[in-house]
């Protein structure tokens, strides 16, 4: 199985990805700090090595409507896990949707050197890289927080952004089912079924080479977005359900260099509970 390298694959900012080999010779790098972003019990049946969990369901603290919580709340969060202002973090998933909401929240809340971890835990293994059952514990650290709102799309500018189609596209990465409102998704069902009034699909599932794990090269990837209309001259607004698979739509929307891409964290089951908000199916 064939893999071409992630600074060989054409993006614009390839340092927002890391590789599998890169990371093996920096498991005891002290100013490298690994996030495993699966579940709490595929975590602990085997992760790499010195990894901590922040699962991408239920660990980033959000509020009562889905938006993002307080800087205070989330470098509570970071903090506790042993995660501080420098360094690297590293997160990863299988690779699943879990790893999008998990890197983003870190660059949202103004941590400068975050990586997803190319290919993933799959990855990882199958190349016959060390796992461990041990759990993770490091001293407590002082993460400070600053918010990078050009990353982030919530409601009031979800709404606003919404009444300049021109300018704006909004990125629904769910699946197909969910986009027609056919489809359920992660978590409660939406009130209204469907999405956001002109949004372009592209599900997120799409971006990864189904064989290899890890992300399509450039030239694919920028292809399949500009056929959606997604373009780099406008503002992007991507979204999901809750945030996760959106996440990821905005970080490869980064490492391809879009100036404009947000994630809509609180995605279609905020916007579909409004009173005042369009839907289509």
């Amino acid at each position: 199985m064939s893999v071409i390298p992630v600074h060989q694959r054409g993006y614009t900012n390839p340092q927002l990805l890391a590789e599998t080999d890169w990371l093996a010779e920096r498991l005891d790098d002290p100013n490298v700090r690994i996030v495993d972003a699966r579940p709490p019990q595929q975590y602990a049946a085997g992760h790499i090595p010195g990894a901590v969990n922040l699962p991408g369901t239920n660990g980033i603290p959000r509020t009562a409507d889905g938006e993002m919580a307080s800087p205070g709340e989330f470098s509570s969060v970071a903090g506790k896990l042993g995660i501080g202002s420098g360094g690297t973090i590293i997160v990863y998933d299988m690779p699943n949707q879990h790893m999008g909401l998990v890197a983003w929240a870190f660059l949202y809340y103004g941590h400068r050197d975050v990586r997803l971890l190319d290919g993933g835990f799959e990855k990882w293994t199958r190349e016959g890289r060390p796992v461990s059952t041990q759990p993770v514990n490091y001293s407590e650290a002082i993460f400070n927080t600053k918010p990078v709102d050009g990353i982030y799309c919530s409601l009031s500018h979800a709404k606003a952004a919404h009444a300049r189609p021109q300018s704006v596209v909004f990125w629904d990465t769910r699946s197909l089912a969910e986009f027609h409102g056919a489809g359920e998704g992660h978590g409660k069902p939406p009130p209204r079924p469907g999405h956001i009034a002109g949004a372009a699909h592209l599900d997120w599932i799409e971006l990864i080479d189904p064989e290899t794990k890890t992300f399509k090269p450039a030239a694919e990837l920028r292809a399949l977005l500009e056929s959606k209309g997604i373009t780099p001259e406008r503002e992007v607004n991507t979204y999901c359900g809750g945030g996760r698979r959106g996440s990821i739509g905005t970080l490869v929307l980064m490492i391809l260099g879009y100036q404009n891409a947000r994630s809509y964290a609180a995605g279609f089951s905020q916007w579909s509970r409004q009173p005042d908000t369009p839907v289509e199916t």
